[in-house]
């Protein structure tokens, strides 16, 4: 008995999460002998590595060939956080004989891509604990992590783009035409989940004599691993699916629509790593009979695991049981530190690439006003949730907040548009334009010269006259222009009466004598 026959248990069960969750954790194992040591630590690490070597020869000083070898390396983290669990790094600790379980947890970043494992790549999460004994070799435990990252196929634009094939060929034999063919192959979008069917449509007409032998429609992956030591690119490449329609003899034409199952593969969201990149093709082969040539095409296909809204958006994800199963978190402590409970959980707590049933889930716009299902205890949900508290409801579903008994603006009919006038409006009635004028009013100027002639064309206005005046040459007088006020209109003279003084006139000449 001992820390080697010990057990790190998570709180998922197939050891899955998505990034960003937090992963609860402990260490159990018994003793029957009293053990010191320095500390026990748990480390969570994540990180990408790539590896493989190439062999080159060369020719030595001597003018012999002679072979070596050139690593080809890249390697980065995504998180490598340690945290002890008794202990430290110095002095010593002593356990009596007994059971011990010490609990850990580690909190995922949110861009942290897939687990993937490849030929010469692989990006891996690990849990590690150690116990550090001075002057001995250190005892470990390691158990996998697999991280998987979401791809939704609604944040491409392309994935809803239909993708379309269409081949001219043109057929010669010895100088001689052998006729033509039109092939045409389309799909209704290019981004597809595990489990779903893809409809392809196929139109070949020949016109010609040569007979095509068949049509493939294939989909094939590519996975490239870039090396930044000794700077290389290698990739490798399957075929995932395949369907095979034909022949078509001459002078005839073919339409199928057939229907393609995407294979149950795992899908992997690398977008953070900057080492390898998977890649998904759809690809279409026409290939004659006789010494002519094929005619190939390439297109771009997304394979995720969060469906296109609207689009076989219920098909049962056959990788459900994949998916991380999260249970209760560990909540029993080192007695040190009391009735403390663990945090709220994960920040997915229930919206998942593939909820465990049988369907994928369906988007929604609008947040729900159900209560969330979530596998920890109630009182904890409200301690330290990633998502905001839900809505207050004073209806069954309010869209908007109800009238409460402190509105926020004054009511005078049940439904008022706009606030009604109060005892103390916000504006003057009259609303002047500058209460305080800086200039003189009319009371403040001289009587003894009038600046207005009495005598003026319009009997009825009083002067001075309200309103602007324009100015006409250096001497002369103002012409009056009628202005509109507060409840009277501005009055157009049916006729201008006559007014010598209303234009400039310049003084008569001198006659030289």
């Amino acid at each position: 008995m001992g820390f080697d026959e010990g057990l790190i248990t998570l709180n998922s069960d197939n050891g899955s999460y998505f990034p960003g969750q937090t992963v609860y954790g402990k260490l159990v194992f018994s003793q029957d002998k009293i053990k010191k040591f320095r500390g026990i630590s748990a480390k969570l690490k994540g990180y990408c590595k790539i590896h493989w070597t190439t062999h080159h020869s060369r020719r030595n000083s001597q003018g012999k060939s002679e072979s070596y070898t050139v690593n080809h390396e890249s390697y980065e983290e995504y998180i490598n956080h340690k945290a002890f669990l008794i202990g430290g790094e110095r002095g010593e600790v002593e356990l009596q004989p007994g059971k011990y379980e010490f609990p850990f947890e580690f909190q995922l970043p949110g861009n942290c891509p897939s687990s993937f494992e490849g030929t010469v790549g692989h990006v891996r999460y690990e849990i590690k604990v150690v116990v550090d004994r001075a002057f001995k070799i250190d005892q470990e435990k390691k158990v996998a992590v697999r991280i998987i990252a979401p791809l939704d196929l609604n944040q491409d634009p392309y994935c809803r783009e239909p993708i379309e094939f269409e081949f001219e060929d043109v057929y010669c034999c010895c100088c001689l035409s052998r006729g033509a063919t039109d092939t045409v192959v389309k799909l209704p979008v290019a981004g597809y989940c595990p489990g779903q069917l893809i409809p392809i449509e196929v139109a070949c007409e020949n016109s010609g004599r040569v007979t095509i032998d068949d049509i493939k429609l294939m989909i094939k992956k590519k996975v490239t691993y870039h090396a930044t030591t000794n700077p290389a690119t290698r990739e490798t490449k399957d075929l995932i699916a395949e369907i095979k329609k034909g022949p078509i003899p001459g002078d005839t034409t073919r339409n199928w629509t057939v229907e393609m199952v995407v294979p149950s593969i795992d899908i992997y969201n690398l977008a953070a790593c900057r080492y390898i990149d998977v890649d998904y093709t759809f690809k279409v082969v026409v290939s004659p009979s006789g010494c002519h040539s094929d005619s190939k095409g390439y297109k771009r296909l997304v394979i995720g695991n969060i469906p296109l809204v609207g689009y076989q958006d219920d098909v049962q994800n056959p990788l459900h049981d994949q998916m991380p199963q999260i249970s209760a978190p560990i909540v029993n402590q080192p007695s040190h530190q009391g009735n403390v409970s663990y945090p709220a959980p994960y920040p997915y707590p229930e919206v998942t690439p593939y909820p465990s049933g049988a369907s994928y889930p369906v988007t929604t716009q609008y947040p729900s006003t159900q209560k969330a299902q979530t596998p920890y205890p109630p009182d904890q949900i409200a301690a330290n949730t990633p998502y905001p508290p839900p809505y207050s409801q004073i209806s069954q579903n309010p869209p908007y907040p109800q009238i409460s008994q402190n509105p926020p603006y004054p009511q005078i009919s049940q439904n008022p548009p706009y606030p009604q006038i109060t005892q103390n409006p916000p504006y003057p009635k009259t609303n002047p334009p500058y209460p305080n004028s800086p200039y003189p009013t009319p009371q403040n100027m001289p009587s003894a010269n009038p600046p207005y002639p009495q005598n003026t064309p319009y009997q009825d206005t009083q002067t001075p006259y309200k309103g602007t005046g324009l100015k006409t040459g250096t001497f002369g007088f103002t012409v009056p222009t009628s202005v509109a006020s507060e409840g009277n209109p501005p009055s157009m003279p049916a006729v201008t009466p006559a007014n010598p003084f209303a234009t400039a006139s310049a003084p008569p000449a001198l006659e030289k004598e």
